[in-house]
This record gives structure tokens, sequence and C-alpha cells, in this order.
């Protein structure tokens, strides 16, 4: 049942559930409620293009309920994008929001399944310390610890210094969310903890195969994200544009830097091709970015298409983990002659990407909030 939510039964066995659900939870709290699901008898996959659609006006069409299971290919290691540093907060301070990590999942089609066929898309899981500072609370009782943060971090089996868990959650892995909360934010419906930190909201990452390997980037032109005015082609119907293309692996093709100054990593800069058309670009917080000299000219980027829009219908950007992402472009009059070298770059930086994607970097440093 693709998209459908679980039904509670009817009549007295209705009751029966209730009641003892309700008992369970008085006694055991909401752990034992959490940990009672049957994830494999009862709840079903749903697809990406179902929990990602939108209405007309961008927000968020999803109306199918908790829990349900999402299937797909982690397509960035975390600390490459947020900063998981424990640091929690005892007081109020909106938006300082600690520890964070957040991991794109794309969706994926495999043989043997046929509710799969023809997805698309993919979704954005997040989770954070300190939700106390979101403004939906605003009470430092609503944050996680520094060892109940890393205690959540084990559990998702995601990236700290000194992490216990393994195997860890890294691109390139087959996985299955199973997913008890979301909310849309910014364009997009993600999965998250709903910015609370009891387990009743908890989600879970299982690891169907560690070496499943990164899907294949789409390669894109801007005018495919861009209208010839510069600005976002936004479908609703999701067939087209950004829509389309949004939490997937992207090959940006034939831009370059606007601005004309060094990159470093932690960085939004914007890129822009020879008709004009524009693209926001974040730089992650992989070392490479402050280690490597910045591309000149002309060059084709790897990165997950975000999007971070107040409105829904616009406010794509592209997200680029590593310096190794961006293979240069030779200049028309030199493509003969630097040909081989060319191929020889490419080749391997696109080697040195995908050993990146399986060990990841070290070096994660302070990332601005994020509010999933």
């Amino acid at each position: 049942m693709n998209g459908s939510k679980l039904q509670w039964p009817r009549g007295v066995c209705a009751r029966i559930l209730l009641c003892g659900g309700l008992a369970a939870a008085m006694i055991f709290g909401p752990t034992a409620i959490a940990d009672a699901q049957n994830w494999e008898q009862d709840v079903e996959f749903i697809r990406h293009d179902v929990y990602q659609a939108v209405n007309s006006n961008g927000t968020g069409a999803y109306a199918g309920g908790f829990p349900f299971r999402l299937r797909g290919v982690v397509l960035n290691n975390t600390e490459d994008w947020l900063d998981p540093t424990a640091a929690y907060d005892p007081g109020l301070h909106l938006f300082e929001l600690g520890g964070q990590a957040e991991f794109y999942v794309q969706a994926v089609d495999l043989a043997g399944d046929t509710w799969d066929d023809g997805d698309f898309g993919g979704t954005a899981c997040w989770i954070g310390q300190n939700y106390g500072n979101h403004v939906m609370h605003q009470e430092p009782v609503f944050s996680y610890t520094d060892a109940q943060w890393y205690a959540e971090l084990d559990r998702l089996q995601l990236w700290y210094e000194g992490s216990t868990a393994w195997p860890l959650v890294r691109a390139g892995n087959l996985v299955e969310i199973r997913v008890r909360a979301g909310l849309y934010y910014s364009g997009k419906m993600n999965v998250n903890e709903r910015h609370l930190k009891d387990p009743i909201y908890d989600f879970e990452v299982v690891i169907l195969d560690e070496d499943y390997g990164l899907p294949t980037p789409t390669p894109l032109a801007l005018e495919v994200l861009k209208n010839a005015a510069d600005a976002a082609i936004f479908d609703p119907t999701r067939a087209s544009g950004g829509e389309h293309y949004q939490s997937t692996l992207l090959e940006i093709c034939n831009v370059r830097f606007l601005e004309d100054t060094p990159w470093a990593s932690n960085t939004d800069l914007t890129l822009i091709d020879a008709t004009g058309r524009t693209l926001g670009i974040h730089l992650g917080l992989n070392e490479s970015f402050d280690l490597e000299p910045t591309p000149e000219g002309y060059f084709h980027v790897v990165g997950i298409l975000d999007q971070l829009s107040p409105g829904g219908t616009g406010d794509y950007r592209l997200l680029a983990m590593q310096a190794a992402d961006f293979s240069p472009v030779p200049e028309p009059g030199s493509v003969a002659l630097l040909a081989a070298g060319a191929v020889t770059f490419w080749i391997g930086a696109r080697q040195r990407r995908r050993r990146k994607a399986r060990t990841g970097t070290h070096d994660a440093k302070k990332q601005r909030f994020h509010v999933g």
C-alpha cells in the first residue's frame, strides 16, 4: 500500500489496543512503545516521490501519516555537511542547535520489487541536539545533554569524534529508514524527530548494503533548473525543474564561480554559466576546500540539489561535499592538447571521490544553524 498509513482496528479491538498502549506507556514509558513496532510485518515502504509531493504553492502535500519506511542510497557523510560536536546549552539562545547531523537518501529502483518502479527524488534525514533553542519549544528541557546526544548518534550509527557504533552510515550505503515523524521545512519534507527528544519520534537506520555505491550523478545544464530570466523553474507536478531533482546527486556542467574570491570550507558561493544563469552552491565542511586551490574557469561539479526556500517554490542550491567533486573544463582551443590529461584528471578525481565517500573526513568544523 504505497503512501498509505496503518489503520487502527475498529470497535472492541481498537479499545483493547488503545488501553494496552496507554498502560504500556505509563509503565514502561515511550521507549517501550517505540521498540514494540514490528516494522517488517506491520509497516510498509512509501516512495520518495509520494513523501515529497507538493501543492501548487510549494507547500508539502504528503498526507499519508506515520509510521512508514523509506529506502534509498545515502549521498553524503554527515560530518561533511553539519558538525556533530556536542554543545549542550542550559540556557535559551534561539537557533543555537549544538550538534547536528543530516544525510540525504536518494530513491533507488531495486530488481524484484515493483512498488519502487519509477520512484525519483530523495529525502533528507536530520537530527539536532538543542531542540530547546528552536522557536517551536524555547525551553532547555527539550534539549539533549552531551551524553544523550552522543548516545543518539550511536543509536543512528552516525559519525562523531570518538564514535563507537559500527558500521557507520556512509555515503554509498543502501539503507532503510524507519520513520515515525517528519516535518515540512523550506520546500521539502524531512525525516526528523519533530524537534522533540521523546523516543516515540525516533527514526532508525538499517544498513542493507554497506558497499552498494553512489548513484551515477545526473548531468545537467543550468537551463534545466533556471529559465532565461534566471528564475527557478518550479513545477508542482515534480516532472521537471528543481522539484524533480531535489535531494539527488547531480553533475552541474559548464559553470564557473561568479565570485572572484578564494573558496573555503563552509562557504556559500554562486555558480554561473555562459548564459548568465546562476545557482547557489554551499561548500561543505571537508578540509579539502581549505587545502586545494580554487578552480579557475569553467568546471563540472557534483553535488546534492537542496532547497532552502521560505516560499517553497525556488531557492534551489547545490551542496558540494569536497574539492574532488569539481572537474575542470579545458579551454576550447586546448581540448585536443589536454584531452589525455583531462581524462586522467577526471578519472583520478572520481576515484578520490569514491575513496572519500567510504572514509569521510574527521575535520568537521562548526556549521551555522540548520533547523531540519
